[in-house]
């Protein structure tokens, strides 16, 4: 895509905004998990997070070591601190292994799980099967009482071994009876202790216990253990509602940390994002504008003035949008999309499938939509060049338009070029409004699937309803974004297009290039010596020459005239002097030096132009006729006015020389403009000074004036005036007469009106023949070719 090329400058900033995204997206998609621990835990488990509780008393965690194997009991012995006066120990290890599925959690569950059911009292049948044998009285009191030839053959330790047995075995079963015949922990640990009860036995009940719950062990042992947990808090003195609130603090704290971190990062990613972007938009719009500042006219005409308007500002707006919500939604959808389902899949919910199908589902929308809209993207566009063209055309041409009545048809034509533009952008708006509606079926539907097949399995006992809603909320984190991707799909295709178009510009050849090796003229060499030599030209379309042929030389001090009939190529020839265009055929040298082997910087530096309209920029006066640069001193600028004949209205008007100049020179009339045109060009001091028909919007009286004060004072540069009216050049040292891009005519006024038919058609339509000085006999054998 040509839009990822505009980043190859600011790669940094690339890598600074993905880092900030990856920052933002972990403490976003974070905030589930512990939304899932305060269900789970902070409401369900009220704050106690792991079978492994802070603090436990002594003879509770002696009671739990009898249903450990010897290798538990020492690990469990070693994370506990020693008892303190009060008999309470302290967790010491590591929150590793005390977290859920850590190996002391592993170890101290199913123990709780026993101890809470010895505490409320079991059965001693029940009991007798976790220990693997009958919990019958009858079978206990035969087996504890022997015969008397069993009693006469004992030594006195088995004796006094056995009455200690059956003092236990009394203490027990007082204990019983008091427990109201079921088995405690109090009587277990007297059997115990009284040797009774085999730990060893203890334990493997214990393990049978848990198989015998077969899946539905883990969140049957995992809920017991935290049930016991909080019964030795209160033991303890330990108010649950403490615990709870404690722990939901924490919870609370460390979400609104992480909003904190999310919400610091996404701003400095929205930062570095308008600063690229807007980076991005400075540099094109400058290489765009500075390519098009280069463009000889013929490269102009080729995308039109409001095409090329359009791709500087619209078309590098677009750009620069896109640009930002690549860096704010197209990097972060895939980093989001990404962690999201690394989080999904570490919980190993059996729901993973679903995430499969609202992938496919949003994909496939996407595609339809896109399918599409893209083409009509590529149009829109040109449609709005054309629109821009047509109100340029419109807001030009305003007084032609109301001269001939052609208001009407002229709103019209615009308002074709609008429905268009409006048809197009209609079409592209409805098929993209399907986008959310589908969207937002697509996640109702897997969210209700979610909810269905999760349900199932909180029922059996495998899922918890946190991670059911954590899972709801990574899936949706997922499939918008995807969402995020479709929305900025509406935004990248004119992006590409404007990025194309843009391009365009910027590696369009140019026809009119600095040459590789540029020439300087000598120091000894003739100032203002201009020459064509077999100069032809022709325009890149065209298939004929417009000019062709052309011959002359002229120097500093001397006015070269340059007449014609309408269409002869009188501008186009002298376009070729500052190389507007270049010839097709021939040379043109100034100062002895092919002006193609000159840079355009030195060669326009020695040139001045003026055009056949005079245009003014913004500014003021002194603005605009020092624009040459600090090479225009304030002497120059007063000279170059009182030439042109500019010098007494610009002293009329408020603010002299300081006073304004509107866009394009409109608050002054034409021919005012013209002279402030004409001083512009004299005030840079040039070799060559280039009137393009510059006299045609000034009375007569300010052309005499004019072209007296330029005959005094402009003695060291060459005049070259293209001119209508004879009167402008007929004082000229050397006239050249044009028709049809030929030569026809070449010598001062005198010699032409005796020579040239085509000159003294021309002069003829302007004056007399007695202001001609010329006969009708005279004219008449001029007419037919004769010489007199």
């Amino acid at each position: 895509m040509r839009i990822l090329k505009l980043f190859k400058k600011h790669v940094p900033s690339l890598f600074a905004a993905i880092v900030l995204i990856v920052i933002s997206c972990n403490a976003d998609l974070a905030l589930p998990t512990y939304m899932s621990d305060i269900v789970d835990v902070g409401v369900q488990q009220g704050g106690i997070a792991s079978p492994v509780p802070d603090t436990i008393r002594a003879e509770s965690l002696d009671d739990l070591k009898l249903f450990m194997s010897a290798k538990d009991a020492k690990a469990v012995e070693a994370v506990f601190s020693k008892a303190d006066s009060n008999g309470i120990r302290t967790y010491e290890g590591t929150e590793e292994k005390r977290a859920d599925g850590g190996k002391i959690a592993d170890i101290m569950s199913l123990p709780e799980t026993v101890v809470l059911s010895l505490n409320q009292g079991i059965d001693a049948g029940s009991m007798g099967d976790m220990m693997g044998t009958s919990g019958e009285k009858d079978n206990s009191a035969a087996q504890a009482m022997p015969t008397p030839e069993q009693m006469a053959a004992m030594t006195p330790e088995q004796l006094a071994d056995m009455q200690q047995r059956a003092a236990a075995a009394q203490s027990m079963q007082k204990q019983i009876d008091a427990d109201g015949g079921k088995i405690t922990m109090k009587s277990l640990r007297l059997g115990v202790e009284g040797g009774l009860i085999d730990q060893g036995k203890l334990v493997e009940g214990a393990n049978d216990m848990a198989d015998k719950m077969g899946s539905m062990s883990g969140s049957i042992v995992t809920q017991r253990a935290v049930s016991y947990v909080q019964d030795e808090y209160k033991a303890q003195g330990i108010d649950p509602a403490d615990v709870q609130n404690a722990y939901l603090g924490r919870m609370a704290t460390t979400m609104f940390g992480l909003c904190l971190v999310s919400l610091v990062a996404t701003i400095l990613t929205g930062a570095v994002a308008s600063r690229t972007a807007c980076s991005i938009a400075r540099d094109l719009r400058r290489e765009t504008f500075n390519k098009v500042m280069h463009f000889s006219p013929a490269e102009v005409g080729k995308f039109s003035q409001a095409s090329l308007i359009t791709r500087c500002t619209n078309d590098i707006q677009q750009i620069q949008m896109a640009a930002t919500l690549f860096i704010r939604m197209c990097l972060m959808a895939p980093v989001m999309g990404i962690v999201a389902v690394m989080r999904v899949l570490a919980n190993h919910t059996g729901l993973e499938w679903t995430i499969a199908v609202a992938i496919i589902a949003v994909s496939a929308v996407v595609g339809v939509l896109m399918g599409l809209t893209m083409p009509k993207f590529k149009k829109m566009q040109s449609f709005v060049d054309r629109v821009n063209l047509t109100a340029r055309e419109l807001l030009d041409g305003l007084m032609p338009i109301r001269s001939f009545n052609r208001e009407e048809h002229e709103l019209e034509r615009f308002d074709k070029a609008s429905l268009d533009l409006m048809t197009t952008q209609l079409y592209t708006n409805r098929a993209m409004s399907f986008m959310m509606p589908l969207m937002m079926l697509v996640m109702n539907c897997i969210t209700v699937l979610i909810v269905w097949f999760g349900a199932q399995g909180v029922s059996d006992g495998v899922m918890q309803v946190g991670n059911m809603m954590a899972f709801i909320s990574y899936t949706m984190q997922i499939v918008m974004a995807f969402m995020i991707l479709t929305m900025v799909s509406v935004i990248l295709p004119r992006a590409e297009v404007a990025a194309e178009r843009v391009e365009e510009v910027i590696t369009c050849p140019t026809s009119i290039n600095d040459p590789a090796s540029p020439k300087v003229p000598a120091a000894s060499a003739p100032r203002g010596e201009l020459t064509f030599r077999d100069v032809s030209f022709q325009y890149p379309d065209a298939r004929a020459d417009v000019i062709s042929g052309v011959n002359f030389t002229t120097h500093a001090g001397q006015m070269l005239g340059i007449i014609g009939s309408t269409g002869s190529g009188k501008s186009t020839l002298v376009q070729l002097i500052p190389r507007l265009y270049d010839v097709t055929g021939g040379s043109i040298s100034l100062d002895g030096i092919d002006v193609r082997d000159m840079t355009l910087s030195e060669l326009r530096r020695r040139i001045g132009y003026i055009p056949q309209q005079g245009r003014l920029f913004s500014g003021t006066v002194e603005s605009n006729l020092k624009f040459a640069g600090d090479m225009v001193s304030d002497e120059d600028m007063h000279e170059a006015a009182c030439i042109a004949q500019a010098e007494d209205f610009i002293a009329e008007r408020e603010g002299g020389y300081d006073s304004p100049i509107s866009q394009g020179g409109s608050n002054v009339s034409g021919g005012q403009r013209q002279r402030l045109a004409i001083a512009r060009a004299l005030a840079k001091k040039p070799e060559v000074v280039v009137f393009d028909d510059s006299f045609s919007a000034l009375d007569y009286k300010t052309d005499a004036r004019l072209r007296e004060e330029l005959a005094k004072n402009v003695t060291d540069a060459a005049l070259v005036v293209v001119a209508q009216r004879i009167a402008t050049i007929m004082h000229a040292d050397q006239i050249i007469v044009l028709d049809d891009g030929h030569v026809v005519g070449t010598g001062t006024h005198e010699e032409l009106l005796h020579s040239c038919p085509a000159y003294l058609e021309i002069a003829q339509s302007q004056l007399s023949a007695e202001e001609l000085g010329l006969t009708q006999e005279e004219i008449a054998a001029v007419m037919e070719g004769g010489e007199r």
